[in-house]
């Protein structure tokens, strides 16, 4: 198929570029003047310049004659609140408004959005698609917001979300500070360490994003997209340990240390006008108690297997990491 991809420069998309790559598939992608194109560079695709907000040269040129389009591109961290929304939110908007108008007829519109547009869940509930959405943070917020947007196009195009939770595998720099850490020999966890998450492979995510395209049955759902399990803090701590093979002291962070320095971070960041990982935002999301959720509808409907236990992910990525000299 000819699939265009948005966020292709980025840890996500490029994999998913990789995999369409590995089929086949002629492969199209959305990138800025500005991108870091690392992980595209030497590969058979064609690019086309522009941004998800932009005027819609490069998303009407992708778009022409596309089966299928991965919408991936969005922002982790800014130093604005309004950033969220007008790229996560707005920009949505403005690529499905260029497909309605481009392409109508395309196959299929897999949006990828976040277990963060769900929300933690209260209690020891697990998070499942039909629950009520409870997001925190401008950046859950605006993933929700993402999500409305595309639902609104779903009765002219054939779309689908994915919800996938934290994404980690290689090329990540971001669960990498969690690596780096054990690596050092110590987990800091959260509170009383007993918090409940779900990490999943990049590969799986690709998995999930792959048979959420074709399916017939996938048109106008959600599907959470992750590992089959899930996992506390102490669990996930255990497992990088097992992978880079050291022994780590775990020590338990009370909820105010975390957001003392998540907040200077912030602090620091807004005065030399850069985003660090670590702020106010990150804390709220890194204390909460239950980030729970349920693949089973994806199981059910789309056949959807994941390949990767956290163990076994865990080798890999940090097998990566170390190729890579991102891990020493």
């Amino acid at each position: 198929m000819r699939a265009f991809v948005t966020g292709a420069n980025g840890f996500l998309g490029s994999h998913l570029v990789d995999r369409l790559l590995e089929r086949g598939d002629e492969v199209h992608v959305l990138v800025r003047k500005t991108s870091n194109l690392q992980w595209l560079l030497g590969k058979d695709v064609r690019f086309h310049y522009g941004d998800v907000s932009g005027d819609g040269k490069g998303l009407r040129e992708g778009l022409e004659g596309a089966d299928v389009l991965f919408h991936v591109a969005g922002i982790l961290r800014a130093n604005r609140p309004q950033t969220y929304y007008e790229v996560n939110a707005q920009g949505t908007a403005n690529v499905l408004q260029t497909c309605l108008e481009a392409r109508p007829n395309i196959r299929r519109v897999v949006v990828v959005t976040s277990l963060a547009a769900h929300g933690p869940n209260p209690g020891d509930g697990i998070a499942r698609e039909d629950d009520a959405c409870h997001p925190i943070g401008d950046y859950g917020k605006s993933k929700r917001d993402e999500e409305l947007v595309a639902l609104k196009y779903a009765d002219r195009l054939s779309v689908t979300i994915i919800r996938p939770p934290a994404i980690y595998g290689p090329r990540d720099d971001q669960i990498l500070a969690f690596f780096q850490m054990v690596r050092r020999g110590l987990a800091l966890l959260p509170g009383n360490g007993k918090g409940v998450l779900n990490m999943t492979h990049v590969q799986d995510v690709v998995s999930g994003m792959l048979l959420a395209a074709e399916h017939p049955k996938a048109a106008g759902e959600i599907f959470f997209i992750g590992e089959d399990k899930n996992h506390s803090w102490e669990e996930a701590a255990g497992a990088i340990a097992a992978a880079l093979q050291r022994k780590v002291v775990r020590l338990r962070v009370p909820g105010a240390v975390v957001y003392a320095v998540c907040g200077a971070a912030e602090a620091l960041g807004r005065i030399l006008r850069r985003t660090f990982a670590l702020n106010l935002a990150y804390a709220k999301n890194f204390l909460q108690k239950n980030w729970a959720m349920d693949v089973g509808k994806a199981v059910r409907i789309l056949g959807y297997r994941p390949a990767f236990s956290l163990a076994f992910g865990a080798k890999d990525a940090a097998q990566w990491y170390f190729q890579e000299g991102w891990l020493k």
